[in-house]
């Protein structure tokens, strides 16, 4: 009876204690609820995946190299016997203008060569033309005149001309190759030398056209 007694006294007070903090919650504005604390889980980062190392290759060993077979003597002395000797060719006439001699053992195809060589004739160097003469007479080729300014101003050289003597000894062409250092005097002497006339140039005794330099000396000196 007393242990029922004791239970039911201390059953009271946990409801009486209830009671109480239930009416100091509602009575107590201020109260807060209790939140409660949120707990959190670090989570690590995740680990990013080495490349793999490439496997090594296994090493292959190299081939042996195998001796290449020698052929048999027998082949050698066969293939000696097959090739057959050159026979020796006659040695043909050559001129002795030749400037290789032919021996017997050339081939038939050099032989020929040489002999080509040997008959095809030289040419025969042209033979040198005399050069045209002018005339002496001076009727015909008269001298140039000396202009009267170049005297006075003491002008005074030699003009060098390219001529054209054609088969008839006539001047065909004539041009001014070097000059005398005075225009005046370059052109007395195409004035003059134009109109001349020449023995032609002689090649095997026939006339020919020719080209030749004509030289025309201006000198104070030589005037009487």
């Amino acid at each position: 009876m007393k242990r029922s007694a004791l239970l039911c006294v201390l059953v009271l007070m946990v409801h009486l204690s209830l009671i109480a903090a239930a009416v100091t919650l509602a009575t107590d504005p201020q109260a807060k609820p209790v939140e409660r604390a949120i707990e959190g889980v670090i989570i690590p980062a995740p680990v990013a995946p080495q490349p793999e190392k490439p496997k090594p290759k296994p090493v292959q060993p190299e081939p042996e190299k195998k001796p290449k077979p020698k052929p048999p003597k027998q082949h050698k002395v066969q293939a000696k016997k097959a090739v057959a000797k050159p026979t020796p060719a006659k040695p043909l006439p050559v001129a002795e203008a030749s400037p290789k001699a032919v021996s017997a053992a050339e081939p038939v195809a050099e032989v020929a060569k040489n002999e080509a060589v040997a008959e095809t004739p030289k040419p025969e160097p042209e033979p040198q033309a005399t050069p045209p003469v002018a005339s002496a007479n001076r009727a015909l080729n008269k001298a140039p005149l000396y202009p009267n300014l170049s005297r006075r101003l003491k002008e005074q050289g030699t003009v060098y001309l390219h001529v054209l003597v054609l088969k008839n000894g006539k001047v065909g062409q004539l041009k001014l190759k070097q000059s005398s250092g005075f225009a005046r005097l370059d052109q007395s002497a195409l004035n003059a030398v134009r109109g001349w006339t020449y023995q032609p140039a002689m090649r095997l005794g026939q006339p020919i056209d020719f080209w030749f330099v004509q030289p025309v000396v201006f000198n104070l000196n030589s005037i009487n």
